[in-house]
C-alpha cells in the first residue's frame, strides 16, 4: 500500500465527493456521514438541482460547480470520491492525486487496462491509497455464499452461476445506456464489475473467458444484455449474466459442489434501503428477511438434507472503515488496486471478445 501522507489520528479526514448522482448521493455520503472519522467537506456536481439537493443534505460542506473549484483549495482534502461517470475517472483521479489526496473511484473503475495501469502506477508514485468502490464485496447474500463455501459445506465448488439484472426497458441518454464500451460503458462494464470481481474473489485468477455482449432495446448506444464464462485457475467454471431487459430475473447466486449446493434469489436490500432514506446506523439496516434466505442442499448417508441458511447481515460500511486505516496509514486499501485491474482486463477481454450482436 502506498501512503507517504498520513492523516493523523484524532482528525477528521476531509473528503471532497465528485459526482451527487446515484453513487454519491446513495453508494458515498450516507456512509460518509455516518463513519466518524470522515467529515464530507465538499461536492462537486455540475448539475444545478444536485447542487441544491446537496446543500440541503449537507449544509456544513462546500458545494462546488467543477473540479477547477477543488484544485483552488490544494492540502485542502485528505480523500476525493470520484462518483462520476466513467469517461472521467481517470482524468479526475490523476489530478485528484496530484492534489496529494487519496482517491477512491467507483467501478467500472477504469476503461482499459492502460487506464487502470497508468492510476495505479501515479498512485505508487504520489504516495497515495488508490482505492476502488467494489462495495458488493459486502453484499450480504455474497458474505453467506463466501462463508459457506470456506467452511467447506459443499465441497469442491466446479460451477457458479451470479446474475444482476432489472427490467429498463426504455433507453435513456445516461452514459448507462449511451457512452460506448471504450469509455466503459454499457452493462458489462457497469453490473459485469461486480460480477466478475465476485467470482474472482471466491475462485481465484480466471485463464479463459468467453462472452457474448448484445444491444437489445432501440436507440442504445452500448450493450444492455451479457453473459461472460469464466474458467478458473481451481477448475470452477462461472457463468456471470447481467441485463437491463429482464423482466423475468433467475437466482442472483447459485453454486454446484461436489457434497452440495446453494441458490438465493433477489438483491442485496442496502440500495433500496438508502435510496428510501434510510442511514447505514438504522437498526436492522442491511438485514434480510428469513423469507429472502438462500437455501442449503447437503449430501448427508441418509439423502440430500435441505435448509435455509439466514443471510449474513450486508455491510457496505466496512468499505470506508478500511479506506479510513488505509488513509492514516494503518492498513491496505480495501481492495487491492491489482485485483481491481484484474477484473478489467477480463472485461476489456470479454468486450473484444464477444461473439453477440450490437
Amino acid at each position: 500500500m502506498a501512503n507517504n501522507i498520513q492523516t493523523p489520528p484524532g482528525t477528521p479526514i476531509r473528503t471532497a465527493i465528485v459526482g451527487y448522482g446515484l453513487s454519491g448521493r446513495i453508494f458515498h455520503a450516507p456512509f460518509l456521514e455516518a463513519h466518524p472519522e470522515f467529515t464530507v467537506s465538499a461536492i462537486v456536481t455540475a448539475d444545478g438541482t444536485r447542487r441544491a439537493r446537496a446543500t440541503a443534505e449537507h449544509p456544513d460542506a462546500h458545494i462546488y460547480r467543477s473540479f477547477e473549484n477543488l484544485e483552488e483549495h490544494p492540502g485542502s482534502f485528505d480523500l476525493i470520491v470520484i462518483a462520476g461517470p466513467p469517461d472521467t475517472h481517470l482524468d479526475l483521479a490523476l489530478r485528484s492525486l496530484a492534489l496529494g489526496a487519496a482517491v477512491v473511484v467507483d467501478k467500472p473503475f477504469a476503461s482499459s487496462v492502460g487506464d487502470a495501469e497508468t492510476l495505479i502506477t501515479a498512485a505508487a508514485h504520489a504516495g497515495r491509497p488508490l482505492m476502488v468502490f467494489q462495495n458488493r464485496r459486502w453484499d450480504g447474500d455474497f458474505l453467506t455464499l463466501r462463508s459457506l463455501i470456506e467452511s467447506g459445506r459443499l465441497g469442491r465448488v466446479f460451477h457458479f452461476e451470479s446474475s444482476f439484472e432489472h427490467w429498463a426497458p426504455e433507453v435513456t441518454s445516461g452514459w448507462k445506456d449511451q457512452l460506448p464500451a471504450s469509455s466503459a460503458g454499457g452493462v458489462t462494464y457497469d453490473l459485469g464489475s461486480h460480477l466478475v470481481d465476485q467470482a474472482l474473489v471466491l475462485f481465484g485468477p480466471a485463464v479463459s473467458v468467453t462472452s457474448r455482449l448484445r444491444t437489445v432495446r432501440d436507440g442504445g448506444g452500448n450493450d444492455d444484455h451479457a453473459e461472460i464464462h469464466l474458467e478458473h485457475e481451481s477448475g470452477t467454471v462461472s457463468r456471470l449474466f447481467m441485463s437491463r431487459v429482464s423482466h423475468a430475473q433467475g437466482p442472483r447466486f447459485r453454486a454446484l459442489g461436489t457434497t452440495g449446493s446453494f441458490i438465493s434469489f433477489g438483491l442485496d436490500p442496502q440500495e433500496p434501503a438508502l435510496a428510501d432514506g434510510a442511514s447505514p446506523t438504522d437498526p436492522g439496516f442491511g438485514t434480510v428477511a428469513p423469507e429472502f434466505y438462500g437455501t442449503l442442499t447437503e449430501n448427508t448417508p441418509s439423502g440430500p438434507v435441505t435448509s435455509q441458511v439466514p443471510t449474513e447481515t450486508g455491510n457496505y460500511a466496512e468499505f470506508y472503515r478500511r479506506a479510513a486505516a488505509a488513509v492514516r496509514g494503518e492498513g491496505p486499501e480495501p481492495i487491492a488496486p491489482t485485483e481491481a485491474l484484474a477484473v478489467i482486463a477480463l472485461i476489456e477481454q470479454a468486450t473484444h471478445s464477444s461473439g453477440g450482436e450490437s
